[in-house]
This record gives C-alpha cells, structure tokens and sequence, in this order.
C-alpha cells in the first residue's frame, strides 16, 4: 500500500500569502513566536525551524521578521527613560546671593553655605563659587534642565539680563544620569561597575528600583572635569596674551 504523499507546498503557499487566512495568521504567530525565544534567527534558520522550503519562502519570512523587529512591543534599545539627569552650570559673581533667600531660596547647613532652589522640574545646589548643580526629574531631558535654571535665576529676577542669561544657559554641562531600558521580564541581579572610574558607566540588570529593566547609569568622570577646567583656564590665560607680554618683557630686558 503505497504511503501518503505530504501536502504540497502550493496549496499552503496559497495560504500563507493571504493575511486574512487563518494559516497565515498561525505561520505568522509561530514565526513571532520563535523570534521572541530568539531574536538572533535569521529567515533561513527559520524556514528550517519551520519546515518551509528557504528558495520559496525566504522573502516572506523576511518580511515576517522585518514587522517582528519593528514592532512597538519588540523594539530593543531605541527607547528608554532617562532618570536622575544631573549636571552643573556657572552663574556671574553679581547674583545677589542674600536676595536669593526672600525669592525662594532655602539655605543650608552645609559649611560651604550652598543654596537649594526645589520645583516640581528638580532641585539647584547654588555655591559661593558660582557654579551650580541640577538635578532634573524624570523624564529628563535638556529642556526641562534650562526650565529649571530659569525657574531658579529669571523668574525670581535674580538674573534679568537676556544675555547673561543666555550665557549660564549655554553653559549648561552634563553630568551624569540613568537610562532605563524596560524588558518583559525580569532579569536576574546584576552589577557591572568594571567601568566605573575610566569611563563613567555602570551596567545594572533586575535593581531593585527597576527590576525588569536595563539600568545604564552613565556619569562625567571627575577627573574629566578636573583637566576640562584645567585647560578652560590655560586658554584664558592665552587668550589675556600673558605669554606675550612675558615675552616683551624679556626682549625689551635683552635690549
């Protein structure tokens, strides 16, 4: 008795390129399926996962895997939640400092005196030194930063000039901050701080504060900053000609 012959393919190619057909609808679901226990399989791993003829097959399950890729629910890594945005600014000298305290300002008990300006947008940590620190709330972004300084330095008329303004503004610097990246699951524990001192970045899978997330905590190393100032004031010094009237000095003792 002779055995029987599968189903040929073209009667089941009629049914996968029709999307209103139900094999259709359960090739794709199997194919979103196997993507989703493995999103590295390429269309030739999976019409063999499948058993589709690949010369036959490939192009619709590449496309199968294209919608897949791009769908809202499976995009990994092209969105995330920026979280505690930090960064710092300088302000003129002539801020009137003690004016601060009746427009808002609250002063602390620190030893270096700084000042705290609070909203809803974050918090300022003003200093005798000019410089001051921001702490944005999420969701975070450079926006929300340069609201923060003008709810803290122009609407309390600390700083009325347009242009000095504009200048803290344009200073404004990054800091440091955390990218949040959620997943569908939650991940085990897991800290990767090997980078910490040398670039700044620290790596943390299933915190506590974000247990079904990647959590990037990026932050502007302290010795960048250090050598950033360092050579800021070296091209001020240049730019005041200090080597150059050095240098006259020296010819007009020669002569």
């Amino acid at each position: 008795m002779a055995e029987h012959s599968p189903v040929p393919f073209k009667s089941f190619k009629r049914q996968v390129f029709h999307s209103g057909d139900s094999g259709s609808q359960s090739l794709r679901q199997q194919v979103f399926a196997l993507l989703d226990r493995n999103p590295l399989l390429t269309p030739k791993p999976l019409c063999k996962l499948l058993n589709l003829p690949y010369r036959k097959y490939w192009r619709y399950i590449s496309n199968l895997r294209t919608e897949w890729k791009y769908h809202y629910r499976n995009e990994r890594g092209s969105k995330c939640s920026i979280h505690a945005w930090r960064g710092w600014c300088y302000v003129p000298a002539g801020v009137d400092r003690v004016r601060a305290l009746d427009v808002g300002w609250v002063a602390s008990k620190a030893r270096n005196r700084w000042l705290l300006w609070r909203d809803r947008l974050g918090r300022l940590q003003w200093f005798e030194t000019g410089r001051v620190n921001l702490f944005v709330r999420a969701p975070a972004n450079l926006g929300r930063a340069y609201q923060l300084v003008c709810d803290g330095f122009s609407f309390t008329g600390l700083i009325t000039d347009v242009k000095v303004l504009e200048g803290v503004l344009a200073g404004v610097r990054f800091k440091g901050a955390h990218y949040v990246f959620d997943v569908e699951q939650r991940l085990p524990r897991l800290v990767i701080d090997l980078f910490a001192k040398s670039n700044g970045v620290v790596i943390k899978v299933g915190d506590a504060s974000h247990p079904n997330a990647v959590e990037v905590v990026c932050c502007y190393p302290d010795w960048a900053e250090r050598n950033e100032h360092m050579l800021e004031e070296i091209r001020k010094m240049l730019n005041d000609g200090f080597y150059e009237k050095d240098y006259q000095k020296k010819l007009e003792y020669v002569t």
